[in-house]
């Protein structure tokens, strides 16, 4: 249980409401068609005669997505509206078979519930891939549907990963950002932006196909017409398709945030936000757009994490050089603009700047980062790391109260680089204390991360401020593919090299 994570600030708000009988749920789905018209599907689900009532249980969506999909045995995260959590029981059909899970405890609440998708009910498992519709039952009424696309669970040893080099950039460059995009069929793109090279910022924009054995394609492609507005290293940059956010099928959108502006601006943050279409049929990235709703402050280095369709911002360097403790939220609008900014009540327990964090079960990770101010974002020295991992439930864009996990990673970190995949963490580069390059961990059944143990064959890369990505396809093994780009080395050299991990 997380019963710590229950009490949400002023700006995170549930009505406690009760449920009257003879009610009759009526629910409209409004989907865009492809072709620009629009379709409506409405719903009951009748317990008894009579008329609605305010407390009726609704279902909103599935991980804030257009398109939500899940492997079986993970966490989803399930929104809508008077749930009345202590008697909610979600429900997950594929034609005869009906499956009953349980949300967890400490983090349901009467607008969003997180449960781990079953494999089945007691006698008959799924098929996977295959589709699912789920509801909520509450005090005996039934909610309409929402359908989940599930696959089966990866089973492999993140412990066990090996690394190598795929195709080097073009251009050596550290402070650089990257995502995945998805693609059409079983494709799937990279595309790198901004980044310093020692002696200027960059505003030159890479893409490049993703295999599914986590190479990179034989070339990379210089997005010539439509570069960066400005030369932007030490940002951050996320990805939105209907996977993740509410945004339309078969459409990606990329956004730069913050950064250093100016080279050797000390800092020199910016508080811009440029938004980009990808070609999701060829990767291709579109004009960038410089977005109206900007940071709330010029941030450089904060850590960045789209998830469940809204955009978290934690820490970075303030125009002053100091760290800050600012946490920030914006939806993901359908058309890929983002709502405003959200400042929360809930700040970081630390002043923080180049840190990392990923979402999972409803709730925010951040880990270590460097707590000291910083007036060049590339230096080695001067910073002070930290082994802290913090979370907080998020809803909706409302973040909920920090908890230290009693797992502190190994090392102290700084710079580094944090992937996550199915429940599985790596940890890994950057400056840090000792001598581990590399570490990981397991989140457990509740999605709280376990003990942390070292990478027996880690890259050995040892670079720090290199960006990181998760790819979208599964190996021909059907395990994860964790990319990382350039950095600089400890011993001062900027890299162009690309390392992927190979097994398992």
């Amino acid at each position: 249980m997380r019963a710590e994570e229950g009490t949400f600030s002023s700006t995170g708000m549930w009505m406690d409401c009760h449920r009257r009988t003879g009610t009759i749920l009526t629910w409209v789905i409004v989907i865009a068609l492809e072709s620009g018209g629009l379709a409506c599907i409405s719903k009951k689900s009748t317990s008894e005669s009579g008329s609605s009532t305010s407390s009726t249980p609704t279902l909103s969506n599935i991980n804030g997505a257009t398109s939500p999909s899940s492997a079986v045995g993970q966490l989803i995260e399930i929104n809508g509206s008077n749930f009345q959590t202590s008697s909610a029981t979600v429900n997950f059909t594929q034609g005869s078979v009906v499956a009953s899970a349980t949300p967890i405890s400490g983090d349901a609440t009467d607008s969003s519930l997180v449960v781990a998708v079953p494999s089945g009910d007691s006698s008959t498992q799924f098929s996977v891939p295959g589709t699912v519709t789920v509801t909520v039952e509450s005090n005996g009424v039934t909610t309409g549907d929402i359908p989940l696309s599930i696959t089966a669970a990866p089973s492999f040893d993140i412990g066990s990963t090996t690394w190598t080099t795929t195709t080097a950039l073009p251009t050596a460059l550290t402070g650089l950002a990257a995502v995945g995009v998805p693609g059409t069929g079983s494709t799937a793109y990279v595309v790198v932006t901004g980044g310093t090279t020692g002696s200027l910022n960059a505003s030159e924009v890479y893409s490049n196909t993703l295999n599914s054995d986590g190479t990179v394609g034989s070339s990379w492609t210089t997005i010539t017409a439509d570069q960066l507005p400005e030369g932007i290293a030490f940002h951050c940059m996320v990805e939105a398709d209907a996977s993740n956010s509410p945004v339309p099928a078969n459409t990606s959108y990329i956004y730069v945030i913050g950064g250093q502006s100016v080279f050797d601006g000390a800092p020199g943050g910016t508080s811009a936000i440029y938004m980009a279409s990808v070609n999701t049929s060829n990767g291709t990235v579109g004009s960038w757009t410089q977005l109206s709703n900007s940071l709330p402050q010029p941030l450089v280095s904060p850590t960045v994490t789209l998830y469940h369709g809204w955009i978290y911002v934690v820490g970075g360097l303030l125009s002053t050089g100091n760290s800050s403790d600012a946490v920030y939220s914006a939806q993901v609008n359908s058309n890929g603009t983002l709502g405003t900014w959200v400042t929360s009540s809930s700040h970081y327990p630390l002043a923080i700047s180049f840190a990392t964090s990923f979402g999972y079960g409803g709730t925010l990770f951040v880990l270590n980062g460097n707590t000291a101010s910083a007036t060049d974002p590339n230096a080695v020295s001067g910073l002070t790391g930290t082994d802290s991992v913090y979370y907080a439930r998020v809803i909706a864009g409302s973040v909920g109260t920090w908890t230290e996990s009693s797992d502190a990673t190994l090392a102290a970190r700084v710079k580094h680089n944090t992937w996550n995949a199915f429940g599985q963490l790596l940890n890994g580069e950057g400056i840090y204390s000792g001598s581990l390059e590399f570490e990981w961990s397991q989140l457990n059944s509740t999605g709280l991360p376990g003990s942390w143990t070292g990478l027996i064959n880690p890259p050995h890369a040892y670079v720090y401020n290199a960006a990181s990505v998760v790819s979208p396809l599964l190996s021909p093994s059907d395990t994860p593919r964790f990319l990382m780009l350039g950095g600089e080395t400890v011993a001062g050299a900027i890299s162009n090299l690309v390392y992927y991990n190979n097994a398992p």
